[in-house]
């Protein structure tokens, strides 16, 4: 078994359920699905735009061949036109992420119901000026490094230091939904780490998550430094028992956080 040196947000958050489901994050095939394809197509038109027509390729309406048409020994002049347009689509999209219009168009609708929610404009959380945006953090911590992605790093309206994530809530949304959505994902932990190096130095930070669901409703929240701190615990507890992984192997289950016996107490 490699040893762990790094943790990720995402890895972390995965250990917080077992060493087992964390095993197969690390060894997991990383097939992009719809949906992460999706969130990138967000964050490239939220954060950086300027890199959207050298990460995506709008897909046209050319039918794919089927299996009959490209093997058929005498093809029509339909399915050679068919097959030259399929071939002429995949080389020019090359190893960009292809998208339909569809998918476009819904993902522009979310964009602009995020830059019109009254607090993302009001504390200028998307001026460009105040914030850089696609931020990478890294630091040594109780012998791990640590990695990730701020989404936004800056300034908000009244000086004070910010740092937020943009979340997609699927079907949910309002304080009661996405509260519950935070917690269930650790999105605490996520700022405690993000917020980490300023609240280790005592210098003023705020965390928020600017949470979108699919119809477009923004629930915003900030995430304290009283809430940080409380998922710091986590993040020790993580901590230590990363460093048990990484002596016991990745083979246990849930029962590895349960009691001496293996067993949660109901």
């Amino acid at each position: 078994m490699n040893k762990l040196t790094h943790l990720s947000f995402s890895r972390l958050k995965a250990l917080a359920h077992s060493p087992l489901a964390l095993q197969r994050y690390i060894e997991q095939t990383r097939t992009a699905t719809k949906a992460m394809d999706e969130g990138t197509l967000l964050d490239v038109l939220l954060f950086t735009p300027e890199k959207f027509d050298e990460t995506f390729y709008v897909l046209p309406d050319v039918k794919k061949p089927t299996a009959a048409q490209v093997n058929a020994k005498k093809p029509s002049d339909e399915t050679l036109a068919q097959i030259a347009a399929w071939e002429a689509m995949i080389a020019e999209k090359g190893t960009r992420i292809g998208i339909s219009a569809e998918q476009l168009i819904e993902a522009r609708i979310l964009e602009q119901a995020i830059r019109n929610n009254s607090t993302v404009a009001f504390q200028g959380l998307l001026h460009p000026e105040n914030f850089t945006f696609q931020v990478p953090v890294e630091f040594f911590y109780k012998g791990f490094k640590h990695r990730g992605i701020k989404d936004a790093e800056g300034r908000d309206r009244n000086g004070n230091r910010v740092v937020w994530d943009l979340k997609r809530m699927g079907g949910r949304s309002g304080e009661a939904l996405v509260r519950a959505q935070i917690r269930a994902n650790l999105y605490d932990l996520q700022g405690a780490i993000y917020c980490h190096e300023a609240d280790l130095a005592g210098e003023p930070i705020k965390y928020y998550i600017i949470a979108v669901n699919n119809e477009g409703y923004v629930t915003p929240f900030e995430i304290g430094r009283d809430a940080r701190e409380k998922a710091r615990y986590l993040w020790h507890k993580l901590i230590s028992a990363a460093h048990r992984v990484n002596l016991e192997g990745m083979d246990m289950g849930c029962e590895f956080w349960g009691d001496s016996e293996g067993f949660f107490q109901f």
